[in-house]
Parts: C-alpha cells; structure tokens; sequence
C-alpha cells in the first residue's frame, strides 16, 4: 500500500484537483485507491459527493478520538470505485485540541498503520495550504510527497521553506521522499512556465519533474458535477496530462520493487 501526499503549503496549486483526478487515473488502471481529505476547507470531500452537513464523523474524530478508527470513517465517493475518508470544518480545531496530546504529530500515521495492508494500494492524501499539525501528521505518516506547483516566481521561492521542514520530518521519517514535482496550470505557450520549470530542473535536479498540468476551466467544471475530468472529457488534454502522471508514478513503484 503506497502512501503519496499532494502537498505544498502554498494555497492555489491544484492540490484538491490532482488528488481527485490522479485517483480517478489510478483506478482506470486497476488499482484500489482511497483518498484522505486533510484540509478543513474539504474541498476534496464536497467535490467527491460527500454531504458535509450530515456528515456524523470525519477524520477530524479519527485524529482526536482514540475510539474512532480510520476504517469507521471510509466511504465510497461519487468518483466510481475510489473511496474517501471525508474531511469537516471542525478539522481546524485539531490544533487546539492535540495540542497537549502525547506524540500529536504521530496521530495520523497511527490511524494510517490501522488499515489492513492489503485494503487499497494507493492512499492519496489531500493536504493543507499551511504548515501547520496537520501538514507534519502527513508528512510524518506518508511515504511519499508530489508537489503540486503552478508556474509562478512565488511558488519556487517557498519550496525552501517547505524542503527545510521535509528535512526536519525526515528525523522522525526517514523514509519519506519527495517523488516528483507536479507542474499545474501550465498554459502551453507561457514563457513563465518555461521559465519556472526549467528554474525547477536547476535547483533541484534530483526531483522528478511529472507531466505538467494544462490549465483548463474544464477540470473546475468537472468537480462541480462531482466527477473526474477523465469522466467528463476523457480525451482531453487535461485527462491526458493526469493518466500521463498516473503511469508515472505506477511505473516508479515497478522501478522500486527492481531496484530492491
């Protein structure tokens, strides 16, 4: 079972969107995939169908309630065969409220050791734009981290920050790695973009680049009907650019498993 955060602490990435439709990409290749919504915003959890008003329990009670299993929260979402643990508003107290609870970093990977090791073989985490107790449970729990990255001066300049708490994480994991960067947004003839991604393979060469994300208001009009865009323009870029990532990162599991 593969544990893969979309995450970058810098709002407006398409992180919500690549979890969703990744998952989506995933499952067109036979795999079994649950997706974990870790924003308070639960975006991911309202795009995937879930009704948040009614919603009885979240991952918010499975972080802060010691009674309350990951397994007691999974759902099926309205994207065919991947199933969500949903988010709530209510996740934004956590930080309050693990406050003085022992090993409080350590809560999510804890719920994440509870599933059955055979359940799913993707997990795919939707993270918050912050750096906060939310973000070091995920990044203390999950194996691997895809950064979502639009092609802004801005978003280079804060990957420092974020590679210094990696770093800091990786004390308490030590397995965790970055798999690749995920360039979204990209409008096919921005010299921005160009820029950006070249400014990527220079800082950081040692990081993957996956295949970039065209901007598309088809992929917001897909979420608001509650489905992926590989269902609601299958032969899209958009669909093409995600399937592309998808392949990507099955493959690099392959390359793992020869390399051991």
């Amino acid at each position: 079972m593969r544990t893969i955060a979309f995450f970058n602490q810098k709002g407006g990435t398409a992180k919500t969107t690549s979890t969703l439709n990744v998952a989506a990409a995933l499952v067109e290749r036979g795999q079994r995939v649950l997706v974990i919504d870790m924003d308070p915003q639960a975006s991911l959890s309202m795009a995937m169908g879930v009704d948040i008003p009614v919603l009885e329990r979240s991952i918010y009670e499975v972080l802060v309630d010691d009674d309350v299993r990951l397994r007691d929260v999974l759902q099926p979402s309205s994207i065919s065969n991947v199933w969500i643990a949903p988010s709530h508003p209510d996740l934004a107290a956590a930080e309050l409220e693990l406050l003085n609870v022992l090993e409080r970093e350590r809560r999510f990977a804890y719920s994440l050791s509870g599933l059955a090791h055979d359940a799913f073989d993707y997990v795919l985490v939707d993270s918050p734009p912050a750096l906060n107790i939310l973000s070091i449970n995920i990044l203390v729990a999950v194996q691997e981290l895809v950064v979502p990255i639009e092609p802004h001066p801005l978003s280079v300049m804060v990957l420092r920050r974020l590679f210094e708490t990696v770093a800091r994480v990786r004390r308490l994991n030590p397995d965790l790695r970055v798999v690749g960067f995920l360039p979204t947004k990209v409008h096919h003839s921005s010299r921005l973009a160009a820029d950006m991604i070249e400014t990527l393979r220079d800082q950081f060469p040692d990081i993957p680049l996956l295949t970039p994300v065209p901007l598309s208001v088809k992929g917001a009009e897909s979420i608001v009907e509650h489905t992926s865009i590989l269902d609601y323009m299958p032969h899209s870029p958009l669909s093409t650019a995600y399937r592309d990532i998808a392949a990507t990162l099955a493959a690099q599991a392959v390359g793992q498993h020869e390399h051991v």
